[in-house]
């Protein structure tokens, strides 16, 4: 069964009632959706509701009823397939009804299968005129969608003819590269392609493949329009380009015709990928190599210098104070304390060499051919007087150092690993030594650095597990047989190493900032054991303590210091705080200003070592110091007869037109003792009269032991 469309009916407009009724009849027996009328008014009606696709008229209806419908149909521009119907069997009436609009015709009398023919023959034209419209509407729309998205599409979209030329580009390559698609149909692809790139591009763009019908992937540089300089003009892009070849039963088939492709600008993605690249080989604080590009670096010095038998060299830095410094001024000014370091190093090195920051501050250096030994230590020299020279951030002036460790390939290694590690150990070996501050690797320095990564450690515990304890020694006025002061010396009984001497524990824990911690346990305790000793709370015997530099780099020093004698109640003026020359001269001015604040609340202060050092009246007058302690070597020449204990009567008498106090440390003997007071210097500390004792051994009888070795 046939289903017709429900606006596809037929309407039969005709006089004769009878051959109404028998095309009603007809209708029915074969399904046909068909109406029937009489009159021009009641068709009128009909066609107005819009159900009907096919009409059949007689154009000889009296009063021309059909001529009138005719016309009708015409002026309102409906589109219904007529078929007229009529007796009048001339061509001449043919004629007019074609010319009418009409579609098919009919001679009068007629079959009924012949016009049953006509009217399913008229019904399918419509149909398949419906489904023509459809596919009009959706090419138009596809048309349509294709020019939106091909010159809408960011992407420029091209095809070549087969010489290369262009005859097809989207207005993308006018937002791209800035040329208007016009100025490029008829000319070459070659036009817009970077000049080191027109080989690479022809196997992409405009190639000529046989039977290889792939889309091919390559990335070019096309060249923007106006800069006449092709660096300036290049545009990283990526080509997808297929050959364009004659179908299948085409006069041309196979034939190679041309190239279709597309191309997409990926400068965005080039600069990503290029910023994670360098992400993953720089430090992005202060955009030096990393670690990783540091050691590419080395291994490919390595095996450049075995093919050259050439030389390098490995620098390993660490920052002296960084720490505290960091700790203090917080997070943000390290960050920007370090970008001025890698600047002011960088400045120290030639070109070729590398500086790279491994992280923390630590920064190592590469110098990839070096002449002679000395080679590495002038930079490393250079690098030391480089980083004395004070940093001035946030209007305040911040001193640094550095320790530098050398290894050299292949004398001390020739493996990345080797080098770095070896260069590492040489760095702890030179932070032990105050005066240069650079080492070269030596393989009996791989051991202490072993015993200096067991002490760091090793001090994280040291206080929460009671490893530490206090010693101390007595300072005698010899005169009275009084105990003047009594010196703190901390001492470090490590489980498994023993007992470790301060000359090997403290320059490790100044270097890893636990000397804060360490020192703030040590004043808390000396001053409680102070206030125990029998006669403390009233006695006016001074607590000396030795004052790391570390300390005074604190933000929280004075501070600290002042809680914790608040805290355990002991007197400030009480408390003397030890100080060597090398200390002072670091950073006068600072060291001046934290000392004043101090002596302030009372606290005293002590030189030690003098004399060993920069000696000058200069900074004994503006330091609030009380007391000189003479170094024990000093003390030492006194009884050899050696020229230098010519010094202790000067020092005597310095410090006394000072109006100081004068100490003497180290006095071991009975005729040191003498001599010594000869000199006029009444007081003295050493093993003539006391070893370093712990507090419970501060008793009565200990005292009297101590006047007894005064008075002989």
């Amino acid at each position: 069964m046939q289903e017709w469309a429900a606006a596809e009916r037929i309407l039969v407009v005709d006089h004769q009632p009878r051959l109404l009724d028998s095309l009603r009849l007809m209708a029915a027996g074969h399904e046909l959706p068909l109406d029937a009328v009489e009159t021009e008014g009641e068709a009128r009606s009909h066609l107005a509701s819009g159900a009907y696709g096919v009409l059949v008229v007689d154009l000889l209806h009296p009063e021309q009823a059909g001529q009138r419908l005719l016309q009708q149909i015409r002026a309102d521009g409906l589109d219904i397939h007529v078929v007229v119907a009529t007796s009048d069997s001339s061509q001449e009436a043919a004629v007019r009804a074609l010319r009418g609009g009409a579609r098919d015709f009919l001679r009068k009398p007629y079959a009924p299968e012949e016009l049953l023919l006509t009217l399913r023959n008229a019904l399918e034209h419509r149909r398949l005129s419906r489904e023509n419209q459809r596919f009009q509407s959706r090419l138009r729309r596809s048309q349509q969608l294709y020019r939106f998205i091909v010159e809408r599409s960011p992407d420029v979209i091209y095809v070549l003819d087969q010489q290369g030329n262009f005859t097809f580009v989207n207005a993308a390559v006018e937002r791209m590269l800035g040329y208007p698609p016009e100025a490029l149909l008829g000319r070459h692809y070659s036009v817009i392609v970077s000049p080191d790139d027109v080989s690479l591009a022809r196997h992409g763009m405009d190639d000529r493949r046989t039977g290889d019908r792939a889309t091919r992937n390559l990335e070019v540089r096309l060249l923007k329009s106006g800069d006449a300089r092709p660096e300036n003009r290049a545009v990283t892009v990526e080509v997808s380009a297929m050959g364009i070849y004659g179908q299948s039963g085409e006069e041309r088939e196979g034939e190679f015709l041309g190239t279709y492709g597309v191309v997409r600008d990926i400068t965005e993605r080039k600069h990503a990928e290029a910023l994670i690249r360098y992400q993953a080989h720089h430090d992005l604080l202060t955009g030096l190599p990393n670690r990783a590009l540091f050691k590419d670096r080395l291994r490919a010095g390595l095996a450049r210098n075995q093919r050259s038998e050439e030389r390098l060299a490995v620098l390993f830095l660490d920052l002296d104070r960084f720490k505290l410094v960091n700790d203090s001024m917080g997070h943000s000014f390290g960050d920007r304390l370090l970008e001025c370091v890698a600047r002011r190093l960088r400045e120290c090195l030639r070109e070729g060499d590398t500086l790279a920051r491994l992280g923390g501050d630590e920064f190592t250096i590469l110098l990839p051919a070096i002449q002679r030994d000395s080679d590495p230590i002038s930079v490393a020299d250079k690098c030391i007087a480089a980083m004395r020279e004070p940093f001035y951030l946030d209007q305040q002036e911040i001193y640094l150092g550095v320790s530098i460790g050398i290894a050299q390939s292949p004398e001390h290694g020739e493996t990345v690993e080797a080098l770095i590690k070896h260069a590492d150990v040489a760095m702890y070996h030179a932070k032990e030594d105050d005066r240069r501050h650079v080492a070269v690797f030596e393989s009996f320095m791989s051991q202490r650095v072993d015993q200096h990564v067991s002490i760091e450690s090793g001090l994280r515990q040291a206080i929460a597990q009671n490893q530490l304890n206090v010693l101390y020694q007595p300072q005698i006025d010899v005169a009275s047989g009084r105990i003047t002061a009594m010196e703190a010396l901390i001492r470090w009984r490590h489980p498994t190493l023993g007992t470790i001497s301060p000359l090997d524990f403290i320059p490790v824990a100044e270097q890893t900032g636990s000397i804060i911690p360490i020192s703030q346990w040590l004043l808390r305790t000396a001053c409680q054991d102070m206030l125990r000793w029998p006669g403390g709370s009233e006695s006016g015997t001074r607590l000396a303590v030795n004052l790391s530099p570390v300390q005074l780099e604190h933000a929280d020093f004075v501070k600290d210091t002042l809680r914790i004698l608040h805290e355990v109640g002991f007197p400030p003026h009480r408390l003397e705080f030890e100080i060597t020359e090398h200390l002072l001269m670091r950073d006068l001015e600072s060291v001046v200003t934290i000392l004043r604040k101090l002596s302030a609340h009372g606290i005293t202060f002590a030189v030690d070592d003098f004399g060993t050092g920069y000696s000058s009246l200069s900074y004994l007058q503006r330091l609030p110091i009380h007391t000189l302690k003479i170094d024990q070597s000093f003390v030492r020449s006194l009884q050899e007869g050696r020229e230098e204990g010519h010094l202790v009567g000067a020092i005597v008498s310095m410090g006394r037109s000072l109006g100081l106090k004068i100490v003497a440390e180290g006095v071991e003997t009975q005729a040191q003792l003498d001599m010594l007071r000869r000199l006029k210097c009444n007081e003295m500390q050493g093993y003539l009269f006391s070893r370093p004792q712990a507090a419970l051994d501060l008793s009565g009888e200990a005292v009297e032991r101590w006047r007894s070795a005064v008075h002989g």
